[in-house]
């Protein structure tokens, strides 16, 4: 085992691990914890990590009282992995480290000619590849049996790829299939002369092609049933799968936090930056700057369940996660409250308490609860865990190009975001949903306050109809339904600016209320409702119109 693991299989409760002063710690998949049965939300679909396999670095189960000083020492990956592991800690701060990848999974390469299809690229120098005939191939380093940890052809069908525009920070998709060739010839180091099969695919000189795969075998890192999680002065620079994952955690603090790529890549993160399924307690990302993703910066959720069988008399019911990417988890304790769902509306009809659980199968849970109600459609409806449901506080952070949203968020607990700057993001700063029967992601929320933030150049993208930079868009399937899925909206003292249309746009549908105003908007806006009761809007200025 390597020597970074090797120190924490001795970690007793109340350590404090000290790691040599701005060293690098060499972590290969290989020679590190290796655990099974940490299935984890939104990630790997069962036949691509069917037994929740785990590479980890620093592993700690069962723990209170450590704190971690990096000192300034840096983790880099050699492999894929998920760096850190924590299962059913408490009081866990860990600070002043950085995690890299020595070859990171998201490749990069520069097109510096394109000549009627015949194309030269730059490839970035911690990228390793070969080429085969008229295929190239991205490859990770050899492990111990000589052979790649990973390798793919660039445009294999589990490969994603986007066009990055270093001159406007933009992105925009590619066809996977227009990034093949007639012919491949190295003319330099990490230099390529290649003629593309498809001579009018656009590639413009100076734009840089991401490419990644998109199977989450691994993640930046894993939290699960831990309490009082901090995190200081951390910096990342590359995350595979998806990025730093709390999972059924309660109160996970990120202060002061650098999520950005390394010099001379683009790209930090092949998904999510922050994902929170099922937490509770206060959820808090403050002083925190992050750029450089191929999905959302931070997503806070809980996970609807369907109900796929019930008995009355016994007080029992079977639910199923529904999702290919979430599964296998314990997604329930005694004692936790549960929420029915109607599966058409999102609207609650009742409740209960769990009083014992048994998981039947990667999919199915049975639970024991103290009541069920009668008017339950089985094969439809759905649950929520309700105890897991936290508040949630984003402060003074910097969220910077994406090719993905900037926060995703539906928890009922207090949530209030304020004082971020949101730049270019080619979907919406805020996003609201709420499904059961697409994503699977709940729930509903009661009161969002977004203030005093700046939202510039947002849904670059035209993810939506006039490209909202604020947008609720709960799933609801009954559009005969009046109901509202979400309580109030406070939009209150923001700066929106640069608008990809020309004119902001608001987003709201099955919205209880909505107070906006004292905001500045740099071009006129509009509010688009759906289903919305009260809306204030006053004391909006609008510059230069």
């Amino acid at each position: 085992m390597n020597e970074l693991s090797s120190m924490f299989l001795s970690v007793i409760n109340g350590d404090r691990v000290v790691l040599e002063k701005d060293k690098t710690y060499h972590v290969r998949q290989d020679d590190s914890f290796e655990v099974e049965g940490f299935y984890c939300s939104n990630t790997a679909k069962k036949d691509e990590n069917p037994t929740g396999l785990r590479r980890t670095a620093v592993f700690l189960k069962e723990k209170k009282n450590i704190v971690i000083d990096g000192n300034g020492a840096t983790i880099l990956v050699h492999g894929k992995m998920t760096p850190m592991l924590f299962y059913k800690c408490e009081n866990i701060t860990v600070k002043n480290l950085t995690i890299d990848y020595a070859v990171p999974t998201m490749t990069e390469f520069t097109v510096l000619e394109n000549n009627d299809g015949e194309i030269i690229i730059k490839i970035n120098p911690d990228c390793l590849f070969r080429v085969e005939g008229s295929t190239l191939y991205w490859c990770g380093e050899n492990g111990i049996d000589g052979k790649p940890y990973w390798e793919n052809a660039c445009n294999a069908p589990k490969r994603y790829i986007k066009v990055f525009d270093p001159a406007t920070e933009m992105t925009r998709d590619f066809n996977r299939n227009d990034l093949s060739f007639e012919k491949i010839e190295i003319i330099g180091e990490n230099t390529l002369k290649c003629i593309l099969l498809n001579k009018d695919a656009v590639l413009r000189k100076g734009e840089i092609i991401q490419t990644r795969n998109i199977i989450r075998d691994q993640v930046g890192s894993m939290f699960e049933r831990c309490k009082n999680l901090t995190f200081e002065n951390l910096r990342v620079k590359f995350m595979h799968g998806l990025g730093m994952v709390s999972q059924f955690c309660e109160n996970v603090t990120y202060k002061n936090c650098d999520f950005t790529p390394r010099e001379g890549r683009t790209i930090a993160s092949t998904a999510d930056f922050f994902q929170f399924s099922g937490c509770k307690g206060k959820l808090i990302i403050e002083n925190c700057v992050a750029r450089g993703a191929q999905d959302d910066y931070i997503n806070v959720h809980g996970t609807h369940l369907r109900i796929i069988e019930k008995n009355d008399s016994e007080k029992n019911l079977i639910v199923r996660f529904m999702h290919p990417e979430s599964w296998g988890f314990q997604a329930f304790e005694k004692g936790d409250i549960l929420e029915f769902i109607k599966w058409d509306t999102l609207q609650p009809f009742g409740e209960t308490k769990v009083i014992g659980f048994e998981k039947l199968n990667d999919t199915d849970i049975k639970l024991f609860v103290d009541s069920i109600i009668s008017h339950i459609e089985v094969g439809k409806d759905v649950v929520e865990n309700a105890t897991w449901t936290p508040a949630l506080f984003i402060r003074s952070c910097d969220f910077g190009p994406t090719s993905g949203r900037g926060i995703l968020c539906t928890t009922r607990g207090e949530v209030i975001i304020e004082n971020n700057r949101f730049r270019k993001l080619w979907g919406p700063a805020l996003l609201i949903e709420d499904d059961c029967n697409f994503w699977f992601e709940s729930g509903y929320t009661r009161e969002i306050i977004f203030r005093n933030n700046e939202v510039i150049s947002c849904d670059f993208g035209n993810t939506w109809e006039s490209s909202p930079v604020i947008r609720y868009t709960p799933k609801v399937m009954n559009e005969q339904s009046e109901e509202y899925v979400h309580g109030k909206l406070i939009l209150i003292g923001n700066s929106f600016r640069d608008p990809e249309n020309k004119k902001h746009s608001i987003w709201l549908e099955y919205l209880r209320e909505a107070e906006i105003k004292d905001n500045t908007f740099d071009a006129s806006y509009e509010i688009h409702t759906h289903k919305v009761g009260n809306v204030i809007d006053i004391n909006n200025l609008v510059r230069g119109v």
